[in-house]
């Protein structure tokens, strides 16, 4: 990480690269160590604009952490955040809606409406939702997990920019 801290991000690739293919060698492709590996290399591609590369490997997480842990454990609610994070980067806000949904709906089914992770997996669905210009259902959303007005604003002001940088873009 201290390679990447310092912005040399292609010999921080080498490095996580290496590690990761060590773990595979030695733990296996689904140890939690290995899925770790996976995870930091994943982000370090998408750090570094590859985005295709993030995308498989964090696809590659979120399946192994489903078939080993299931689809309610915290990491696993985790890669689901991460990979629909990445889709919403890329503006794929329809592939990325159902994932911060179903992060939602596990953080709710385990924790309960009223925990930190379930509300800001909350305002993370609403600030989706609203940038997808899906209003009514940001409003459904942020009224069931009593999210405040404060984080719909900030959802609306972050997609406001975005679209205002879209223009400036031009």
């Amino acid at each position: 990480m201290l390679l990447a801290d310092k912005g040399d991000l292609d010999g921080a690739e080498a490095l996580f690269r290496e590690a990761l293919e060590g773990r595979r060698e030695t733990l296996g492709d689904r140890h939690p160590d290995t899925l770790t590996s996976i995870g930091n290399l994943g982000s370090l591609l998408a750090d570094k604009g590859d985005l295709d590369g993030a995308e498989a490997l964090s696809r590659e997480d979120l399946a192994a952490r489903r078939e080993t842990l299931g689809d309610r454990h915290p990491s696993t609610l985790s890669s689901i955040y991460n990979l629909g994070s990445l889709l919403q980067k890329q503006d794929r806000l329809g592939d990325a809606i159902p994932l911060f949904r179903e992060e939602l709906e596990g953080c709710d089914a385990r924790y309960g409406k009223g925990h930190e992770e379930t509300q800001s997996s909350a305002r993370n669905l609403v600030e989706v939702l609203t940038e997808a210009g899906r209003q009514r259902e940001a409003d459904e959303i942020a009224a069931t997990y009593s999210v405040c007005g404060a984080a719909r604003q900030a959802a609306s002001d972050h997609v406001i920019s975005r679209d205002t940088q879209s223009e400036v873009g031009r």
